[in-house]
């Protein structure tokens, strides 16, 4: 297993993880208060983490060694392009439906906005670490 299938597992692991937790807090806030505030940290600390990650798995140390080589490098470039293409759509969709639901002339509250970066932000890492685990699984077909 390379280096970025690792970061990818890895990171698909702390996205379900932050998705689980941060959804069952909100849902357990709103029922109990009918708002909720403490729940967002339960998405934000674990994807704060995932900035961590390349630093958790090294590279190998040793001179003989290869770290990464071209085809490492095409499929962490296809994966970040894709992770773009679909956290510009994420923020598309978001703000859309934001806006046809709220109306043309309502001002749209301002926690929504650092709700939809964060949305965009667990796009981006959720798509890109499962572009990398699927183009590796091709790979490994020959394909």
């Amino acid at each position: 297993m390379t280096r970025y299938q690792k970061i990818a597992w890895f990171s698909l692991a702390i996205s379900a993880t932050a998705v689980i937790a941060g959804s069952t807090a909100i849902a357990i806030e709103l029922h109990i208060r009918g708002y909720s505030t403490i729940g967002w940290w339960f998405f934000v600390v674990p994807l704060a983490s995932l900035q961590l990650t390349p630093h958790l798995f090294k590279k190998p140390l040793s001179p003989a060694g290869v770290a990464t080589d071209e085809r490492d490098l095409m499929i962490d470039s296809k994966a970040s392009r894709i992770a773009l293409g679909a956290s510009y759509f994420f923020f598309i969709a978001a703000c859309a439906t934001l806006w046809v639901s709220v109306g043309i002339d309502t001002p749209i509250p301002a926690y929504w906005l650092g709700r939809i970066i964060l949305g965009g932000w667990l796009t981006a890492a959720i798509v890109h670490a499962l572009t990398i685990t699927i183009c590796y699984a091709w790979a490994g077909k020959g394909e």
